[in-house]
């Protein structure tokens, strides 16, 4: 592949990712100013974790068991995962190669880390350890998903880079979340991707989905050489070169093995049909990704069904203990349990000066055992005293 052509297709993908990650930033920055009383001239939606796709993953527990959503996750997670998902079984994970802004980062990142230290680059682990250490991202999954049922709330903020990443600066971040994503952009100096190949929950379940997806890598075996540049040239670490079709659950679509083949038609990026149709164009995958990202988004949101926000509207004395939401301020919660707010603090064991402004999944900042589950059985308790 002539090196013009290498450059354009690194070039198309980095400006989506670019575009891709304004994008978020945006969203996060107008919220942060709506929260400071000063208008926009555009929508905002409710929260930054209402459109995280992973967002759906980890309120599935209870969505299973009590048909209801975890705090700060709504209708809207289930259509982004939805879009992530089309994406993933239809041409594989390219969600994590193309638009994740955590992935781009480490990614640019990595790219001063080969500037540095050229062929020592992405060496820190042998082939071995490195596959075992991938293993770990199913564990954190399971964790997750497990912790957040249980506990019925985010247990993932406290530790995620990707929160991280976008509010370090707004001081709402836990210090657990801020050293995590230091140790990762760190780790990107010495090897690609750190927290996609060996950490990431969301990564280790779009492996798993686009075991099914029918565009992969594929060798032609009359035109390889097996010569590994493809091999070297792959952020996961993946062989390339000894498999007639990858289907390496690491595999993000990022293209790299295309570029650096250096015979024409040797790897392709194809359906299992022949003749095959191939994907051969950067630009024509990333909108084909666009595209179907994009598209669930848009139905749900043009049948008004993409909801941000799952906040009630609470009339006096008429709300079941059942139904509280961590998205309720304390003043909400006291008018819907019929309950003075200061008698409210008290059977919570907050602190007087606490606003009643103060939303009940921000308590746990205040004091670590006022969770959720906490609030409902402290009312409970005191309700069922009389």
């Amino acid at each position: 592949m002539n090196r013009k052509k290498l450059k354009r297709g690194v070039w198309v993908k980095r400006s989506i990712q670019i575009v891709f990650y304004l994008f978020v930033f945006t969203i996060v920055l107008s919220h942060f100013i709506e929260r400071r009383g000063w208008g926009l001239p555009w929508p905002v939606l409710h929260n930054f974790h209402a459109i995280c796709p992973f967002g759906a993953v980890e309120t599935a527990g209870r969505l299973i068991i009590e048909g209801g959503f975890i705090p700060k996750v709504h209708e809207s997670n289930l259509w982004t995962f939805l879009g992530v998902t089309l994406v993933t079984v239809t041409i594989g994970a390219a969600f994590c190669g193309y638009l994740c802004p955590l992935g781009s980062v480490q990614e640019w990142i990595g790219s001063i880390g080969k500037k540095t230290f050229k062929k020592r680059y992405n060496r820190i682990a042998g082939k071995k350890v490195d596959q075992l250490l991938g293993y770990m991202r199913y564990g954190v999954l399971i964790t997750i998903i497990i912790q957040t049922t249980r506990m019925t709330t985010l247990v993932f903020q406290r530790v995620d880079p990707y929160y991280a990443l976008f509010h370090f600066w707004m001081g709402d971040v836990f210090l657990t979340a801020l050293i995590a994503l230091g140790i990762i952009l760190m780790l990107s100096f010495f090897v690609e991707r750190p927290w996609c190949r060996w950490f990431c929950p969301f990564g280790a379940l779009q492996g798993i989905l686009q075991l099914i997806s029918p565009w992969k890598i594929r060798k032609n075996k009359e035109l390889c050489t097996s010569c590994g540049a493809c091999a070297r040239a792959c952020p996961m670490g993946i062989h390339i070169q000894e498999k007639n079709s990858v289907f390496d659950t690491r595999c993000n679509r990022c293209g790299n093995c295309l570029r650096a083949c250096h015979r024409e038609g040797a790897i392709s990026f194809s359906l299992p049909m022949k003749p095959s149709l191939k994907l051969k164009n950067s630009f024509v995958t990333g909108v084909l990704i666009l595209v179907l990202f994009a598209a669930p988004i848009l139905v749900a949101h043009a049948g008004g069904l993409f909801k941000t926000s799952n906040k009630p509207v609470i009339a006096r004395g008429e709300l079941l203990v059942h139904d509280v939401k961590g998205s309720m301020t304390l003043h909400e919660l006291a008018k819907g349990v019929d309950m003075n707010v200061d008698t409210l603090l008290t059977v919570l064991g907050i602190p007087p000066d606490v606003p009643d402004s103060t939303k009940i999944f921000d308590l746990e900042e205040i004091n670590e055992s006022i969770t959720i589950n906490t609030v409902k059985m402290e009312l409970s308790k005191y309700l069922s005293e009389g």
